[in-house]
């Protein structure tokens, strides 16, 4: 499945960002733990658990490129396989989103037949991503003294 949402958050870029590395930020009925952090970010993995229709399904998540502020790709093995690479800008005082997947789900000659079911968990996951951003604190605006 290939597919681009852009969309805006109303959360700076930094906050965005470090949504996008917080392991324990998952969606609800998936399970991630910390395989490996990297000082450098770029090398983190982490393994994850679902349920898709009643089995579990595991897999292991790396994180492939990081460039602070800008972008962070993630290349996903297991169950689900591919990359995921979501770009950050700042946008009239939150933060464009733009997030890009290709991936697919590892059954053997049927996993193209389970792209809707996947686009379907995928858009449900970035709604739920997009709430909790914007669930952080803001940053306070100061004002000039009169």
């Amino acid at each position: 499945m290939r597919a681009t949402r852009v969309m805006h958050v109303d959360a700076k870029p930094e906050q965005v960002f470090s949504f996008f590395l917080d392991w324990t930020a998952t969606p609800p009925g998936m399970a991630m733990e910390v395989v490996h952090e990297s000082p450098d970010v770029v090398g983190n993995s982490y393994e994850w658990t679902f349920k898709m229709l009643g089995m579990p399904r595991k897999g292991v998540t790396v994180i492939i490129d990081y460039v602070p502020g800008e972008r962070i790709v993630f290349r996903n093995f297991g169950a689900m396989e591919g990359t995921q690479t979501a770009t950050v800008e700042p946008d009239n005082g939150g933060s464009k989103v733009t997030h890009e997947m290709d991936s697919r789900l590892a059954v053997p000659f049927f996993g193209r037949f389970f792209d809707p079911m996947l686009r379907w968990g995928w858009r449900r996951n970035m709604a739920w991503g997009k709430r909790e951003m914007e669930k952080q604190p803001k940053a306070k605006k100061t004002t000039a003294a009169a």
